[in-house]
């Protein structure tokens, strides 16, 4: 003879249900949005070259003519790596002199944002890659890039023109006989001047 004990079941309170059921769509709502995250969409620009926005920046994007200090990791696309910058040391780059899809997928930055470009042949090398490079001809490229700064190139020959003027007045001062006037640089006091003797 078995014996069955009767567990006496409690009414469901009002609203408990509708509760539950708010509860469950804010989970559901939660997990589409982590998952929104990891597995950004990736965007199509005109020319053909596919990214992925890792980090939005601030500030405005540079133009293709401009000069811009970035990191970057260049990749074929089974993963093999044929270019990095070094940790912690961004490269200065001519965006003028940069193969065509490097130099726009620069501009879909801002400063301090982060990128992840697929550049079709046509875009990289194509059927000439640089000689010695493991890349062969015709591959896609894959770059991972991060803008960490840029300028204009008024701006940055602007910049060329003072350095090359420190340089000078450097050199002539090391090189003992400084500017015209005298030793070091120093020009004579006209006389009359108050200090003369």
């Amino acid at each position: 003879m078995s014996v069955v004990t009767a567990v006496p079941l409690q009414p469901i309170r009002k609203g408990s249900v509708r509760r539950l059921w708010l509860g469950l769509a804010v989970v559901a709502a939660g997990s589409a949005v982590l998952t929104w995250n990891g597995l950004r969409p990736f965007g199509l620009t005109k020319s053909g070259i596919a990214y992925q926005v890792i980090k939005q920046g601030t500030g405005e994007s540079p133009a293709r003519d401009d000069f811009a200090l970035v990191s970057y990791k260049g990749s074929l696309p089974d993963g093999t790596m044929f270019d990095q910058t070094p940790a912690g040391q961004p490269a200065p780059v001519d965006l003028s002199s940069m193969i065509p899809g490097f130099s726009e997928s620069v501009t879909l930055l801002k400063k301090g944002g982060q990128v992840r470009v697929r550049l079709p042949a046509k875009l990289a090398y194509g059927d000439t890659p640089p000689q010695g490079s493991t890349i062969p001809a015709g591959s896609p490229l894959i770059f991972d890039i991060t803008l960490v700064e840029h300028m204009g190139r008024a701006q940055m020959m602007e910049l060329q023109q003072q350095q090359q003027m420190q340089q000078m007045l450097q050199q002539q001062m090391q090189g003992g006989g400084g500017a015209p006037g005298g030793p070091g640089g120093v020009p004579p006091m006209p006389e009359g001047m108050p200090g003369q003797p």
